[in-house]
């Protein structure tokens, strides 16, 4: 019995890490999204939903700009060239941060001009102001979000990779704006799901641990009950 309780306990004890990674994924997660939303700022054009650059806020306008120009549209023109740029923040047509290089679709006149490395959008609080967010990747493993507020406050919150589970609505905020898919703590729950993880282990091999650990600690504790009964 004493091998059982063993092998039980070293089962949990090996798949106690990935499952308290989950379950605090679970909790953290929906802790901020009980209390945050993002509206996505979604305009439409021909048809088709696109994001803006450019949102107002208690009378405040943030608009997204950058030192590229604009090219003719052309209506059959599917290419997608890019180059290096210094995009802006703006608000009521002032500048709010310092211009960040970074690549940008030379073709296109949303926001998804700035795919991947900049975005606009509206946090919503439950328990707070409302406010415009622009996220964005400063390169180099930095990432930084601008808060624009209802009364004019403008709020910076610059932060490097892995930093964005504290205060962990940074991971809802510059998702966006990372290359990898993250979770609000941790990537446990990021990766491509297979038999062997999460199936097998963690959630059986533990669920397994737990069973065997349950068995063997209960018959001890009755062979020690009836040897005191006995004694």
């Amino acid at each position: 019995m004493q091998t059982l309780f063993a092998i039980g306990l070293g089962l949990l004890v090996v798949s106690a890490p990935p499952l308290i990674l989950m379950a605090r994924e679970l909790i953290v997660g929906a802790s901020v999204e009980r209390r945050y939303s993002v509206d996505p700022l979604l305009v439409w054009s021909k048809g088709m939903a696109h994001n803006s650059v450019r949102a107002t806020i208690g009378g405040h306008t943030v608009v997204l700009t950058d030192d590229q120009g604009r090219r003719p549209e052309e209506p059959r023109d599917f290419s997608d060239p890019r180059d290096e740029g210094q995009i802006s923040i703006l608000v009521d047509g002032s500048t709010v941060t310092a211009p960040v290089r970074t690549k940008i679709r030379l073709n296109r006149r949303d926001a998804d001009r700035y795919w991947g490395y900049v975005k606009l959008m509206r946090l919503k609080d439950r328990e707070g102001p409302d406010r415009l967010v622009v996220a964005q990747n400063l390169g180099h493993g930095q990432y930084q979000t601008t808060s624009v507020f209802g009364d004019g406050a403008v709020v910076e919150d610059k932060f490097a990779y892995g930093d964005w589970c504290s205060p962990p609505v940074r991971t809802m905020l510059i998702r966006e704006v990372v290359s990898v898919p993250i979770g609000y703590c941790s990537g446990v729950m990021q990766v491509w799901p297979s038999v062997f993880y999460p199936v097998l282990y963690p959630w059986f091999s533990g669920a397994l641990g737990g069973g065997i650990t349950a068995v063997a600690a209960g018959a001890w504790l009755r062979r020690r009950a009836r040897q005191m009964t006995s004694a």
